[in-house]
């Protein structure tokens, strides 16, 4: 083999060397490239998995809230319409009509509970009558309640300023309030205005709350847990002797009477498979074989 062969094969190996270490390097580059890219379509697909999944859990739980607030409402129709026709099959017969009241009022789980679908509803019924009604007791039913709970001079006290926020809610703000703080509630509301909040009325109501009692100075919490049984915001004054406890009747400054005056119906709605519970309760005035809605309140438990 001459000379020049031999240069020409050397020449030739540097090329095929240089053109190999060429092709190599393209495809780590190559293979970088598709590996990034794949580590993209990854990510993206993570993310996309992880927003349908958020957006079906939203669009699950929203149905298992439509759900059960129709399920609660259907229950308290259910048990509203069970009592009315109870109470007219009952007639004019009065024992057949305290027996209806009895075993209304007398057990202690649910009064219709049903399964429609997927939702479910439970009812229960509290004869508001039974007890002391918050707003309506006085000062003198406040105090004899109290009594069995707090010390004498501790009852009078937080019973004189119950009667005080219930007759200063009963008079109206225009009463309860001097001209100064009337122009501070005037000058307030128009700076809630201005700043596009709804005003704050400072005027006094009447309790809608066991909860509120403990703004009473002077209550306490022991005391309000003691006889929380024994009372109602729902009430319109009236106590059925038949029903209520000894402490009701002797607090008791109303009129007596021998049937539930109102009802609460206490409805719970959920989805099966859901922890999501609706409950409605209802306040009825029970007229005659009617019932008629005074009261409606919402809360998911």
């Amino acid at each position: 083999m001459t000379a020049t062969h031999r240069q020409q094969i050397r020449r030739g190996a540097r090329s095929g060397a240089r053109r190999g270490a060429s092709d190599r390097t393209s495809r780590g580059a190559a293979l970088v490239v598709a590996l990034v890219t794949i580590a993209v379509l990854a990510s993206v697909t993570a993310i996309a998995s992880s927003r349908a999944r958020q957006a079906a859990a939203v669009v699950d739980n929203r149905r298992s809230q439509v759900t059960a607030r129709a399920m609660a409402e259907s229950g308290v129709l259910a048990a509203r319409s069970r009592i009315e026709v109870e109470l007219r099959d009952a007639g004019a017969d009065s024992a057949r009509v305290d027996r209806v009241f009895d075993a209304l009022t007398s057990g202690s789980g649910a009064l219709v509970q049903d399964t429609l679908i997927d939702g479910v509803f439970a009812t229960a019924v509290v004869d508001v009558s039974a007890r002391l009604d918050v707003n309506a007791a006085g000062a003198e039913g406040w105090q004899q309640l109290l009594a069995t709970v707090a010390p004498p001079a501790d009852a009078r006290r937080v019973a004189a300023a119950i009667e005080s926020r219930v007759h200063g809610a009963a008079l109206g703000s225009s009463l309860a309030y001097d001209a100064g703080q009337r122009q501070r509630w005037q000058r307030d509301s128009v700076a809630a205005t201005m700043l596009g909040r709804e005003p704050t009325s400072r005027a006094l109501r009447p309790f809608t709350s066991l909860d509120e009692l403990l703004t009473v100075p002077g209550m306490k919490a022991e005391w309000l847990d003691a006889i929380a049984t024994d009372l109602t915001v729902d009430g319109d004054g009236r106590v059925n002797r038949r029903t209520a406890s000894r402490r009701v009747l002797a607090s008791a400054t109303g009129t007596l009477v021998d049937r539930p005056s109102r009802l609460l119906l206490i409805s719970r709605g959920w989805r099966l498979g859901h922890v999501l519970t609706r409950e409605i309760q209802a306040v009825f005035d029970v007229n005659g074989t009617e019932l008629r809605l005074v009261r409606w309140r919402e809360q998911d438990r």
